[in-house]
């Protein structure tokens, strides 16, 4: 049987090469921006390890014991491990795990979600920097207290919808219902300790995906388009008619709202996200 796509590991391992190539980041996450702060491209970097400095804040001294869940590259991990914590991290991505053990131990890169990872080792903070979304709130929460040294905290990073947040809206952004997530804290033996928002510092990032679309992804995907519809007609008919059969309607649709990107707008972000650094410890 071929492997099913997975979307989500996918889109991530294209954000590695995008980043590098058009931010000159390692960062996989939002920047967090500062009011009035020019919002391009080139400030890219500095936004986000703005963030990361931030995110960082959160935690107790080193040395501690950290688990960095979905740890993408191995970035925050290696820069943890700098400033003197000891550092194991999880990604399910082949292509992050390559990155991430040229800057780690290899013993220290698990190939594995989230939901996958034993082990009997216990940590003194577990982190989730945008990566708590991806793990179903029945598969995170009931673990949490478990991987915890005493007196162990969660650390998360991430966004979350609100309840103006609509099933099936095309909008920015994404994650757990926040309100769900409480309730399910809650009854898991967790409490939060800690809730920052920083929902208005990181919705301008949605003005750099904007540029993106609208500014080069969409003008190139017009200009081939048009281009062989000139040199080669009868290929860009086929093209076309293969494109309509094989997707839906509403598939086309959205691609095009897509590229205009017009409803990837940090107002819209703000309307249906809020996004949280977060502290959990176990009651």
């Amino acid at each position: 049987m071929a492997k099913k796509f997975d979307t989500k590991t996918e889109g991530l391992d294209a954000y590695v090469y995008m980043a590098k190539v058009f931010a000159d980041s390692p960062w996989l996450h939002y920047g967090l921006w500062e009011p009035g702060e020019r919002v391009v491209v080139p400030n890219v970097r500095q936004a986000q390890e703005r963030y990361v400095e931030k995110l960082i804040g959160l935690f107790p001294p080193a040395p501690l014991a950290v688990l960095d869940v979905g740890g993408g590259t191995g970035e925050m991990a290696a820069l943890l491990q700098s400033r003197g914590y000891e550092v194991d991290m999880l990604t399910p991505s082949s292509v992050q795990v390559e990155e991430a053990r040229k800057k780690l131990a290899a013993e220290r890169v698990h190939h594995c979600r989230f939901e996958e990872f034993s082990g009997e080792k216990k940590f003194d903070v577990v982190l989730f920097s945008e990566s708590f979304q991806y793990v179903p709130l029945g598969d995170s929460l009931p673990r949490l207290e478990a991987l915890l040294n005493e007196g162990g905290i969660v650390v998360i990073a991430d966004c979350f919808r609100n309840d103006n947040f609509r099933k099936g809206e095309l909008v920015p952004g994404g994650g757990h219902i926040f309100s769900e997530f409480v309730r399910g804290v809650e009854v898991n033996g967790l409490e939060i300790v800690g809730d920052v928002d920083v929902t208005e510092g990181v919705a301008p990032t949605m003005q750099i995906d904007q540029q993106f679309y609208r500014g080069f992804l969409a003008p190139v995907v017009k200009q081939i388009s048009e281009g062989l519809a000139r040199s080669r007609p009868i290929v860009h008919w086929f093209l076309a008619r293969g494109f309509n059969i094989f997707t839906s309607k509403d598939t086309r649709n959205r691609l095009q709202e897509r590229f205009k990107a017009d409803y990837r707008s940090p107002e819209n972000f703000k309307r249906v996200n809020t996004y949280r650094f977060l502290t959990l410890r176990a009651r």
